[in-house]
């Protein structure tokens, strides 16, 4: 993980030995960077991993500081924040999407190639909430091998040993954003990959040409979602979105929820994202709160 940092910002000294890459500067900078809408605990449990690799690279004590600020972060972690605070309604989710590709439009069409990666986050997010599949799926979506264009529109197909709970995944991108997608392909990805490396046909492009990195992606959504709605919303949350969505608009379709975030059963997706149960209990206590306040009387 720290390896794949380092090398995203060009900090990586292939020839340096394990220990010699860890500073405290670089520690600092990457737990402020993947800090970034992830839990406190998810954090230290980052950082515990790379001192077990420094051990093994340099028994018994590895980076002996480094072991004491895992040990700390570990100790202060709060637990996990609350989904329900953060969440968004889809189809505010879904105007942000539009509204983010609108306004990349525009500039590219200015001669701003800041357009680009406007667009393709707010596609990210128009994709997410539309097909909520996992970071994982997501950042490895690839033209020609997951993702095909046919006759019928576009598909992607994601076989059982790609996925977390080896179900494979198998839909459509909806036809309201195959324009969009169509416009990415043709417009946006070429400005993306303009001086980069080989295109070896993935589909998020992110700096100087590159493949996004999965982290890269996760702080774009969770940056985006904190500055329109004051919320970070991480990738994984829009499943927990579109779950209560469906729960709340159209409970008769409750069962849809096992195909649409890729489970075995039902009740395994209800029990792990659908948070309708607390949103609706919520919005009550927030009448009742407005109320005696004498506000909406």
């Amino acid at each position: 993980m720290l390896v794949g940092w380092l090398d995203r910002n060009g900090q990586l000294d292939p020839l340096a030995h394990p220990c010699d890459r860890v500073t405290r500067d670089l520690i600092r900078a990457f737990i402020t960077e993947y800090g970034v809408g992830r839990a406190e605990t998810t954090v230290a449990s980052a950082v515990r991993g790379m001192v077990y690799v420094l051990r093994a690279c340099a028994p018994p004590d590895g980076v002996g500081w480094l072991t004491k600020l895992a040990h700390s972060l570990t100790n202060t972690a709060k637990p996990s924040r609350p989904k329900l605070p953060r969440m968004v309604r889809v189809s505010d989710l879904v105007l942000l999407s539009d509204r983010l590709m609108d306004i990349g439009l525009e500039k590219l069409g200015q001669g701003h190639r800041s357009g680009a990666p406007i667009y393709r986050d707010g596609l990210i997010i128009g994709l997410l909430i539309h097909r909520p599949m996992r970071r994982r799926n997501l950042t490895d979506l690839r033209i020609g091998h997951n993702l095909f264009i046919d006759d019928f529109g576009i598909r992607i197909t994601i076989p059982r040993e790609e996925t977390k709970k080896g179900v494979p995944f198998e839909g459509r991108v909806p036809e309201r954003l195959e324009p969009a997608v169509f416009i990415y392909l043709d417009r946006v990805r070429p400005v993306l990959m303009k001086n980069g490396v080989n295109d070896n046909g993935w589909l998020w492009i992110g700096r100087q040409g590159r493949r996004m990195p999965a982290d890269d992606i996760s702080i774009r959504v969770t940056k985006t979602t904190r500055e329109h709605f004051g919320r970070d919303l991480s990738p994984h949350l829009f499943r927990d979105c579109a779950a209560t969505e469906v729960a709340l608009e159209r409970p008769e379709l409750i069962g849809m929820t096992k195909h649409l975030l890729g489970y075995m059963s039902s009740a395994s997706s209800q029990k792990s994202y659908n948070q309708a149960t607390s949103l609706t209990a919520f919005s009550r206590h927030a009448e009742v709160i407005r109320k005696l306040r004498g506000e909406g009387s």
